[in-house]
């Protein structure tokens, strides 16, 4: 396995910019790689790298992986909506796989491009000290950018980290140039894991340098808080239990995002896009949202007046939740009627995590929110399994403790130890983070299996005919999901470098 500094043919297809109001110049005008110029391109590259991950996260590559983690069940009039990933069947010409690699190399491109623009006008020696932090800045989103992109491949893409055997199982290929080629021979073959998480974690080191921009609640940019946060996510997968816990709890003990504990702000946080715990919120603007992210139009699906939702909670998620007095549980669920269009009109439990901000839209809802890429609530999670998992259940315990309090009206403190401890963790994933970050990651991370069951349905005869019952192990290799057919065939060095199983 070995690093290179050139793109696959396949990534460099996929290396133009997105569709969105850059006003970037156009590829068929100046070559891709002669496009940073001032510190002007260097700007639109940072709207580029924003308005990507905008477009990327809560999309269909997230649905797709929520689908498979057992939590929902589809309804009758699901349409197959993901029904691959709902029936574990999908195959590896699956467009999915193929457009989450490429839109994850595309930003590694683009990245690149800026990197390498960027150092050229700092290495001419012609700019001002302001222009050059401006840069130096931009730079540091780009690193962020790049270590996003890396990451989301090796979640996705790649088995679970784990320390004794990452050196010998497969990341992903590694590119550090905008450097097109016809000639196959030079595409790279795929890094060892722990090279991957190397060069995210160099990513992260060099973003957290240039990024000087302090965090604040619900901050549309990168920030220095929004790196760190990615750092804690990144470390907890690495097993690097100290890195997590120290990321994390410097955003806890920063108070710039308390836990909100009122339940009418806390819904509100959901409606309208306002409060105080989200890191990295992404702007919107009314009129130019052209239609709901993918996660609000599959939970509930707004037709007209009534909700036609395609994927549904489970029984178990929602017993999960003290209905009575955990405030999340009426921010992100509700009990109406459905339109439904297999039987008549009926009664049941759908997610209204995404019910459109009312700024955003006219008339009916266009189930439009503004996506909080990272919260603090998370932060306390993945502090709490980090603890737990180097042995430290007294800060585990409380640091769970500390956000049962702020949700749970009337919480009386618990010690937890043992089994119970973790067991107690996960489940607060769920409650907190459901249908957020997919919760598939956190099953391949805590090497738990599926087991769903039709008797988890709300409604049994609301079901699709096949696919509800289900069980994987947890050393089902469908885990993963398999590199890009259109990949292996075009790139001779990962031809026999696919995943187990395909």
């Amino acid at each position: 396995m070995k690093k290179k500094t050139i793109l696959s043919l396949f990534v460099c297809c996929c290396a133009a910019f997105t569709a969105c109001d850059m006003d970037l110049t156009s590829e068929t005008s100046i070559a891709t790689n002669e496009s940073v110029q001032s510190v002007l391109d260097c700007q639109k590259y940072s709207n580029l790298f924003h308005a990507e991950w905008r477009s990327y996260l809560q999309n269909s590559y997230a649905m797709n992986a929520l689908v498979q983690s057992g939590l929902i069940t589809a309804t009758a009039d699901y349409g197959n909506t993901y029904g691959a990933f709902y029936r574990w069947d999908f195959t590896i010409t699956d467009g999915s796989f193929s457009g989450c690699w490429a839109d994850n190399y595309n930003y590694v491109a683009n990245a690149n491009v800026l990197l390498n623009g960027a150092q050229a006008l700092l290495d001419a020696n012609t700019l001002s000290e302001a222009d050059r932090e401006s840069v130096r800045l931009y730079m540091g989103h780009a690193y962020f950018s790049r270590a996003f992109a890396y990451f989301e491949l090796a979640r996705h893409f790649c088995k679970n980290y784990d320390v004794a055997t990452a050196a010998n199982d497969y990341g992903v290929p590694l590119v550090y140039e905008y450097n097109p080629s016809s000639n196959d021979a030079s595409y790279p073959d795929r890094s060892s894991l722990a090279e991957t998480f190397e060069q995210i974690e160099d990513d992260l080191v060099k973003a957290e340098e240039l990024v000087t921009t302090a965090g604040v609640p619900n901050s549309a940019y990168i920030t220095k808080d929004v790196v760190r946060a990615l750092r804690a996510r990144v470390a907890l997968e690495k097993e690097d239990y100290q890195g997590a816990i120290s990321a994390a709890t410097s955003l806890i003990g920063s108070g710039t995002y308390p836990l909100m504990t009122d339940a009418a702000a806390y819904a509100d946080m959901w409606l309208h896009d306002n409060g105080t715990e989200a890191i990295w919120q992404f702007a919107m603007i009314k009129g130019q949202e052209t239609g709901p992210n993918t996660l609000g139009s599959a939970f509930s699906g707004i037709i007209d007046v009534l909700p036609r939702p395609s994927y549904i909670p489970t029984t178990t998620v929602l017993n999960l939740y003290d209905q009575e007095n955990d405030i999340r549980y009426a921010a992100y669920f509700t009990y109406d009627s459905i339109d439904a269009q297999s039987v008549s009109d009926f009664m049941l439990t759908y997610c209204k995590k995404w019910p459109g901000n009312p700024e955003l839209y006219e008339g009916k809802s266009n189930n439009v929110n503004k996506t909080k890429a990272f919260r603090i609530s998370e932060m306390y999670l993945i502090a709490a399994e980090a603890y737990a998992m180097s042995g430290d259940e007294t800060n585990a315990s409380k640091i769970l403790n500390e956000l049962k309090a702020a949700r749970i009206k009337g919480w009386s403190e618990k010690t937890y130890s043992g089994n119970a401890l973790m067991k107690e963790i996960q489940n607060e994933y769920v409650r907190e983070l459901f249908a957020e970050d997919p919760h598939i990651f956190n099953m391949k991370r805590w090497k738990v299996g599926l087991n769903r069951s039709t008797s988890e349905a709300q409604v049994v005869s609301y079901l699709p005919a096949l696919g509800t019952d289900m069980v994987k192990p947890a050393d089902n290799h469908m885990w993963v999901w398999p590199i890009p057919k259109e990949e292996i065939d075009s790139n001779p060095q990962i031809k026999g470098q696919q995943n187990e199983g395909y």
